[in-house]
Parts: structure tokens; sequence; C-alpha cells
């Protein structure tokens, strides 16, 4: 597309790609893909490098809740998907406002539909840095009205087979059969992640853990960082060469669990914003 955005700053290329749910098309460092690459002539999100979570991350069951008093009840907003998922931003076309050789800053908008009766828009801030990237996702409240928010990143990560994941966290969230989080498990439930734990490639995990520290380590080179998320959600589909470690707000189903609060939802007052910030490093590889 003609849109499509490719920064560059020493060894680290980005492709942005403002008309695909404004997602990030590849991220490579060194000539190495750090985020899964976009094959050739995709129009679906799901199969780009990362896409953004706004203006609330991850399921809402059945599409129903209640804020503020009063009951709602959304569509699904992707075709095959039970629940209304990741938001509205990934599934918008974004605008492009400002761009240089290492950064750039897209925008969209949205107006209270029977998807989201809140009217918003939302900001990407990207910027390479030597050897990384820095993302800002920044979501205001347009309406009259306050409104639940929560933010989050979908990055794939490039998975070889043996790397380590290594991070901490409070606890983890198991799941129902819809992926829909029903009991709160310690931290290490799924395996040792203080010490790192090499996953079972033939296991899925698909899982959000709260308490998390902010700073997650995939294998010796990778490593993500957000001071803005206090939720880590992992997900791992067996036999894929990809793993998503999403940065969020909040957890997934947040707007029906008994204190929104405590869930990370946030109550956005009128003309309020929220922001969101990822970090992507990548470190030189061990020489053997």
């Amino acid at each position: 597309m003609s849109d499509t955005l490719v920064l560059r700053r020493g060894g680290c290329e980005l492709e942005l790609l403002p008309w695909l749910g404004g997602a990030i098309g590849r991220f490579d460092v060194d000539g190495r893909p750090v985020l899964r690459p976009t094959p050739q002539g995709v129009t679906n999100v799901l199969e780009t490098a990362s896409f953004p979570l706004v203006p609330y991350a991850n399921r809402i069951a059945g599409g129903r809740f209640t804020f503020a008093g009063a009951g709602y009840v959304l569509p699904s907003n992707f075709a095959g998907f039970e629940h209304p998922l990741h938001g509205l931003g990934w599934v918008k076309r974004w605008d492009v406002i400002e761009a240089d050789l290492t950064s750039a800053a897209i925008t969209c908008s949205h107006l209270a539909d029977e998807h989201w009766p809140w009217n918003w828009s939302a900001t990407q801030h990207f910027a390479l840095t030597e050897g990384g990237l820095k993302v800002s996702l920044e979501l205001v409240n347009t309406s009259a009205q306050a409104m639940p928010s929560g933010l989050g990143q979908h990055p794939y990560i490039v998975r070889g087979g043996t790397e380590r994941l290594a991070f901490a966290a409070t606890g983890v969230w198991e799941n129902d059969e819809a992926t829909i989080p029903v009991r709160a498990l310690p931290a290490g439930a799924f395996g040792d992640f203080v010490q790192g734990h090499i996953l079972d490639a033939e296991r899925l995990i698909d899982n959000c853990y709260f308490g998390w520290r902010g700073e997650v380590d995939w294998g010796p080179a990778i490593s993500l960082h957000s001071r803005s998320a206090g939720f880590l959600h992992v997900f791992a589909p067996p036999g894929e060469d990809f793993i998503c470690l999403e940065p969020t707000s909040q957890m997934p189903d947040a707007l029906n669990r008994a204190d929104f609060a405590e869930a990370g939802g946030v109550s956005l007052a009128p003309g309020a914003r929220q922001v969101l910030d990822l970090e992507i490093r990548a470190r030189p590889s061990p020489r053997p």
C-alpha cells in the first residue's frame, strides 16, 4: 500500500501498516526478524507482526457488561470470534500525522456506535533506538460522558523452540472453555518463569498474568519492558513459529469483574487520556 512506512536507524528496520489496523508489518535488527514478518499481500491483521489493543484489551464475555449503572451488549467485532476482542483500533484504518527517518505517529478515531457507545481517538508513537523500538499508545475520551478504557499491544515474537521465557508476576488466571478468566492461580502454575522456563511446544498457553513487574526476557536476545502495563498476556499456540507477549493495562473481561479498577479498568473522564508504553530491545546473541 502507498501509505506503508519504513523507518531505519542503525541496524533496526521497522515497517508500519497504518492502513491495516495501525499494525507493525515487521521489526528487524541486524537483518534478524524480532517480530514475525507479515507476508506480502496480507489483508488480515491477525497475520501481522503486532497490533494495538484500544479502547479495551482482550475479551468481553458475550459482549455484555455494566458500566456507570447502564447495561450494554456489544456484537462480535471480528469474524470467527464469539466474544468482542481486542477493542476496535485493530480493525480500523489509521492515518499518518508525523514521520521522519526514525520515528512516526499515526492516529485513528471512533464515533459511538453498536461496537462501542463512546467517542474516542487514539495515537501511536513509534521511535527506533539503538537496538530497539519504543511504542506509545494514547487513548483520549472525546465523549461528553466517562467511558471505560483499557490498552495493550499484541506483538508476535519470533519463536525458535529453545528460548527461555522469564518474568515475575503475582499470579495467573485460569480460563474456562471460552477463554474467560475464572480462577486465580499462583504465578508458577504453568511454569517457573522467575527462573526462566522453556515452553512445551505442544501445549497451548493463553493466560493472563497479573502483578506483572513490567519486564520479560525471551531467550538471551529479546526483552520487553513497560512501565504502565500491570498485566502480561502470554499466548503460545502449539506448532507455531511465534509467541505473543502482550502487555496490557487490564485483564481479559475486566468489565465483568466485581472490582473493575482492580482488574485494571479505568473510568476515563471526558477529555482525559490513558497511555500505555512498550519497549522491545534486541541484544546480540551470545557466541557459542
